[in-house]
């Protein structure tokens, strides 16, 4: 066999290289994908560090973070009622969570017995007939009419 012509043989030879050199190459695009990701992450990370530590010009000193944790507990406090000034950081936090929980329970039992009057109001209107054509008629001529007395 002369030049253009390749044998079967080693025709699948090339095909399982080339093959073999796609699979790592898609391999190294999501490993390099991966790492951008990480690399994007990080560098938004570190510049918000940046601005946060330009943002205070000068280096903080413990009592300066003990006071500032002090100023986000109270405010917390304060957002929770008066009387909850004396609660630590996790009670302050079980605190939220207990709430939060209980607006969840009241917002669901809310839901609930809407739908439940829907329903009802629903079956009243089915009973009543106000659910026929001519009233749905009506109601869309009594959004359209103008008043008449004003032009006699």
């Amino acid at each position: 066999m002369k030049w253009p012509f390749v044998s079967r043989r080693r025709y699948d030879e090339a095909e399982t290289a080339r093959r073999q050199l796609a699979a790592r190459h898609a391999s190294l695009e999501e490993l390099y994908a991966g790492a951008s990701i990480v690399n994007t992450c990080v560098t938004e990370e570190l510049a918000a560090a940046r601005n946060r530590i330009a943002e205070y010009g000068v280096r903080r000193t413990v009592s300066d973070v003990l006071v500032e944790h002090d100023v986000h507990r109270k405010a917390l406090a304060d957002a929770l009622g008066d009387q909850k000034y004396h609660l630590n950081w996790d009670q302050l936090i079980a605190e939220v969570a207990r709430l939060n929980a209980a607006a969840e329970a009241w917002m669901a039992d809310h839901a609930a017995e809407k739908k439940r009057a829907d329903r009802l109001q629903a079956r009243l209107d089915d009973a009543l007939g106000l659910n026929t054509h001519a009233i749905v008629a009506g109601a869309m001529w009594r959004d359209r009419r103008t008043d008449k007395k004003g032009h006699q």
